[in-house]
């Protein structure tokens, strides 16, 4: 607390009425315990009135500047300026500049609320107050005086963060990153015999690559089923309204589906819980892989399929590749991995509308980021 602050008040004369109010206002001050002054109070300074209101800003502790609109027309306006006032007001120009714009001791105040418009342009971002109010009165008093209306109480300990659940990172994937980019899948075919399984081919643009992820699959798989580590679904239409697909004319225009290959989630699960992890405690990490199928010909293909494998006799997955790549997708072609062939039981179609958001292949709703 400051127990008597020095105060300036500078202000635009203006009549005797004015005056007695600014008068009126220096004596409540000081009644306050303010060390306030104006030039009012002197009659002749001895050295002389500029250097006098020149001491006064540089002695005072604060400078209340009266915002009026005489004070802002003899400030800003071409007509009628006011020497004294003028030379006041450069100084407080002044010190604001030297200050670099940073201010404490300037305080715009005003008798009206219609006089905040003429608050000086380098003061108007600073606290400002209507000392013709009781409340803007007292406020400014205790400005002055140092004390604040609310006092910061004092800092208290730091509540100790809640302790996380510890969760345990399970990976489980029927996808080997570096076989799979290697091999470059690009498409599936579909083999069909009178009496006999359908045949899912997967194609591949290295076919050698394509045939060591199978190779992978049958030795690490060999005395369990295929179908509980790997899991093949169907992305078929209707996709959602905005998917797209829709839009983009790689992808026919939505006119096709997706496939995609990738870990049989509940059956991991239950690994997991086998091992002794339980499943609330766990974070489930794997890959997978999807590839888009055109259809510009029609679903035959792909219903047939869907048919043939709807009473649970299952089907076979083969890799497939092309004798000479720069050679169309012909029966003549095709280089048909027989002597790697996998049975599985479990294939699932989804329409892309139907896809919960929980569900792994809703990826495939989002346009990969290939950048």
């Amino acid at each position: 607390m400051i127990e008597h602050p020095k105060v300036f008040i500078s202000y635009s004369h203006q009549n005797s009425d004015y005056e007695t109010k600014i008068l009126d206002f220096s004596n409540r001050l000081r009644e306050d315990g303010i060390d306030a002054n104006i030039d009012l109070y002197e009659e002749a300074p001895s050295e002389g009135w500029p250097r006098w209101m020149e001491n006064q800003i540089k002695q005072s502790d604060y400078v209340l500047v009266v915002s009026s609109k005489s004070y802002y027309d003899k400030c800003y306006s071409q007509d009628g300026k006011s020497k004294g006032l003028s030379w006041e007001v450069n100084i407080v120009y002044q010190h604001l500049y030297d200050a670099c714009s940073m201010n404490i001791k300037f305080i715009p105040i005003f008798f009206d609320s219609a006089d905040e418009q003429y608050i000086l342009t380098p003061i108007k971002p600073f606290t400002y107050y209507n000392v013709g109010t009781k409340s803007g009165f007292d406020s400014l008093c205790l400005r002055l005086h140092g004390i604040s209306r609310a006092q910061k109480p004092p800092l208290g300990k730091p509540k100790a963060l809640p302790t996380k659940d510890k969760k345990t990172m399970f990976f489980s994937t029927p996808i080997d990153l570096q076989k799979w980019n290697s091999a470059k899948w690009k498409g599936a075919i579909y083999l069909f015999a009178l009496g006999e399984l359908p045949i899912l081919g997967l194609l591949f643009d290295n076919y050698e690559a394509g045939t060591d992820i199978f190779k992978e699959w049958s030795q690490k798989f060999i005395d369990s089923d295929l179908d509980d580590f790997i899991k093949i679904d169907y992305i078929i239409p209707p996709f959602p309204k905005s998917c797209w697909v829709y839009a983009d004319p790689d992808r026919n225009f939505g006119n096709g589906y997706f496939i995609h290959i990738g870990p049989n989630i509940e059956k991991s699960v239950e690994r997991s819980r086998i091992s002794g992890i339980d499943p609330n405690a766990m974070y489930l990490a794997f890959l997978s892989r999807y590839q888009w199928m055109d259809e510009k010909g029609g679903s035959r293909n792909r219903d047939i399929f869907e048919k043939l494998i709807s009473n649970g006799s299952g089907y076979f997955v083969i890799p497939v590749g092309l004798i000479d790549n720069s050679k169309p997708v012909i029966q003549e072609n095709l280089n048909l991995g027989f002597d790697y062939i996998i049975r599985m039981r479990d294939v699932t179609f989804k329409a892309g509308i139907n896809l919960r958001t929980d569900d792994i292949c809703k990826v495939v709703l989002e346009k990969a980021n290939l950048q």
